[in-house]
């Protein structure tokens, strides 16, 4: 990822939606206008995440490691990750088995600074849910600044993780 290492973007998008599409691509779209105008240094795309993951037998356990990331700057912040993300048991029918599982967005976008996750979008506290489009318009208007009403924590990696950055638990 060509970065100065400044402020970047990763944005996810579920890959296994009906009718999210064109959502996706405005999406998609906006961000690249954002990072050609120079307003973010570097923005990366993962078109591979699934509506479910198991977080014992994750088959891209990159997903599991970056919703943790993204858990861990929530709880640290006082926010919540849901209700976009959601962490459930599964039961299969037919056998005696239960999973626990995390349902992933249909379009998440994390900001980072340096070595700083900045924000998590869509993300919620008591009174506000934040969704992505609300960090591109800030963005879009020059308001760079309202990323500042979010503490970010420290992480160690200046790229999104992918299956060989972890190791399956």
């Amino acid at each position: 990822m060509a970065t100065h290492g400044e402020r970047r973007a990763e944005l996810y998008l579920r890959g296994d939606t009906y009718g999210t599409f064109d959502a996706q691509q405005s999406v998609l779209n906006r961000m690249r206008a954002l990072e050609a105008t120079d307003v973010l240094d570097g923005a990366v795309v993962d078109g591979g995440w699934q509506r479910i993951r198991t977080i014992d037998e994750d088959g891209r356990a990159g997903a599991i490691a970056t919703y943790r990331e993204f858990d861990t700057w929530a709880q640290q912040n006082g926010y919540s990750l849901g209700p976009a993300f959601e962490e459930r048991r599964r039961a299969y029918v037919g056998l005696d088995r239960v999973d626990d599982v995390v349902i992933f967005p249909v379009t998440t976008l994390a900001m980072y600074e340096h070595d700083q996750l900045r924000a998590v979008f869509p993300c919620s506290d008591e009174e506000h849910v934040y969704h992505v489009s609300d960090c591109l318009d800030a963005m879009e208007d020059g308001r760079e600044d309202w990323l500042d009403q979010f503490d970010s924590i420290t992480v160690d990696r200046r790229g999104p993780w992918l299956e060989s950055d972890v190791s399956a638990d």
